[in-house]
């Protein structure tokens, strides 16, 4: 309660309430650095319900792995998926004790299963979603990693993992992703420091060159890869932003 925590701090950006006192000064203090990460916040979150349902109505993707998968909300991805699927499973993957005990208490249903583990444990979750039955590894899935991978520092190659994962899927798999971008390097650093100073954990704010490498080898769905803001333009996302130091970079691509 005394440190801040990445999984709460984007549920009070979202306008959540569950969040301590640690919270709300790192989300003051990010703010003062970031003014427009509230609504940075909220547009991931559109971004991640619409791709979700684009990806589960249009390549008819039943099976999604949420990486990162941070505090049930409102209107979680087994809901925007199963209006589309009656028989959708998502897999919701934090090693956050406070998100896994809210996720198993809110999210007791039939098609979704909650894992207590790292997300870059990938031999671990491919393995258990099997053995509970929540994953067909002969059929497309969708891989979600939104908002999540900047608390995986360069060391840990991000990449290469997220590589390693989409090749072990078959094809049609397709990958959503969105990370906080600048393109200002002592923007970055800056913003990385701070938090990594309240929250005690790694955080890297990136380029959006360092982010375009997520996507490599996968061709892109519904728009280049960019400021999700104009992923899929005519899909309307509600918020737009008045500054661009940082924005939410990603995008939607597909395994070949």
């Amino acid at each position: 309660m005394s440190q801040a925590s990445d999984a709460r701090v984007n549920n009070l950006l979202l306008g959540g309430t569950d969040h301590y006192e640690s919270d709300r000064e790192a989300t003051r203090r990010l703010t003062e650095l970031a003014p427009n990460i509230r609504p940075l916040a909220r547009l991931s979150r559109q971004f991640l319900l619409r791709a979700v349902r684009c990806l589960a109505a249009e390549r008819r993707i039943d099976q999604f792995l949420d990486h990162g998968a941070g505090l049930p909300t409102r209107e979680n991805v087994h809901q925007v998926a199963g209006r589309v699927h009656q028989s959708a499973r998502v897999v919701y993957i934090d090693n956050d004790p406070v998100v896994v005990a809210h996720a198993r208490m809110m999210l007791d249903e039939d098609r979704t299963l909650i894992l207590d583990a790292d997300m870059l444990d990938t031999d671990s979750i491919l393995s258990r979603c099997e053995r509970a039955g929540f994953l067909n590894r002969q059929a497309p899935v969708g891989v979600l990693f939104v908002s999540a991978l900047h608390c995986v520092a360069d060391e840990q190659d991000p990449w290469q993992h997220v590589k390693n994962l989409m090749d072990r899927l078959p094809s049609g798999s397709c990958l959503v992703l969105s990370h906080l971008v600048s393109d200002d390097a002592a923007c970055r650093e800056e913003a990385s420091r701070l938090m990594r100073q309240l929250t005690g954990r790694p955080w890297t704010v990136r380029s959006s060159a360092e982010v375009d490498r997520f996507f490599d080898g996968l061709r892109p769905v519904g728009g280049p890869i960019g400021d999700v803001t104009h992923w899929k333009p005519g899909l309307g996302l509600k918020l737009k932003l008045a500054d661009l130091t940082w924005i939410a970079y990603g995008g939607v691509a597909r395994k070949p």
